[in-house]
């Protein structure tokens, strides 16, 4: 888990190093590690919010405080949990707090945090993992369901479109963009080099399939069958998650 500590105070923000570090020792062989990046400024943090799954804050110095900051990384996109720590500045009792606030006080007491940190992991392992994009001038961040189907521009570039109808391009090989999505059962690479998410698809004829926006791609010969029983494996195998979710809840 990536973990981001945003306290101007300098000393509080060595002592909170400190306490993830040994939570982290402790973690080693269960949870696993926690990566932990340190800032002391509202510029440091705006400039890589989204690589976060959660944020430690207490900021009260230079004319902005926490809860402006907090607004500031949810207008950026970021919708990770913010951990409000509690000092000179009760955050509980803030007005216009963002969603997904929780609250440690200071000092902070080893217990509280171990809570917190399981927590946190919760609520991450319960959320769609976001995959991270890049190109030139931009990085982007989608989730498996947000993928509609993604075609090679050339060797260096995939276009991706997504379920909105938005179109991304990002600098990798159609290969690499594979890999990323390997973990992932409901893509499928055509004979074509283009790739989509079998959840999808709205029908297949002998030459040809249609995603559900109405965007269509030619199939080789002998492809529709093949494609129409990956796709028949890939619906049964969500509904085997779906009903094992549900018994589970």
């Amino acid at each position: 888990m990536h973990l981001a500590i945003c306290d101007d105070h300098m000393a509080d923000r060595k002592q909170m190093e400190r306490l993830l570090g040994r939570e982290s020792d402790r973690r080693l062989n269960t949870t696993g590690v926690l990566y932990v990046d340190s800032f002391g400024s509202k510029e440091s943090i705006l400039t890589t919010p989204m690589i976060y799954d959660a944020i430690f804050m207490d900021m009260t110095e230079d004319g902005c405080d926490a809860v402006e900051l907090s607004h500031m990384l949810r207008a950026d996109g970021t919708d990770v949990p913010i951990v409000f720590c509690c000092d000179k500045v009760d955050y509980r009792k803030s007005k216009n707090l963002p969603d997904n606030a929780l609250f440690l006080d200071k000092p902070i007491v080893v217990a509280e945090l171990t809570e917190m940190i399981d927590h946190l992991l919760s609520i991450k392992n319960s959320k769609a993992q976001k995959l991270e994009f890049r190109n030139q001038t931009d990085t982007f961040y989608l989730t498996e369901d947000q993928i509609s189907c993604a075609w090679p521009k050339n060797y260096r570039y995939v276009c991706i479109h997504t379920t909105n109808g938005s179109e991304y391009t990002t600098d990798m090989s159609i290969a690499s963009f594979c890999g990323t999505l390997s973990k992932y059962d409901s893509f499928i690479l055509l004979a074509s080099n283009t790739v989509l998410n079998m959840r999808y698809i709205r029908s297949i004829s002998m030459f040809k399939v249609t995603m559900q926006d109405g965007k269509s791609f030619r199939l080789g010969f002998g492809e529709a069958k093949v494609l129409r029983k990956s796709v028949d494996a890939c619906m049964e195998k969500l509904a085997q998650g779906e009903k094992a979710q549900g018994e589970e809840a």
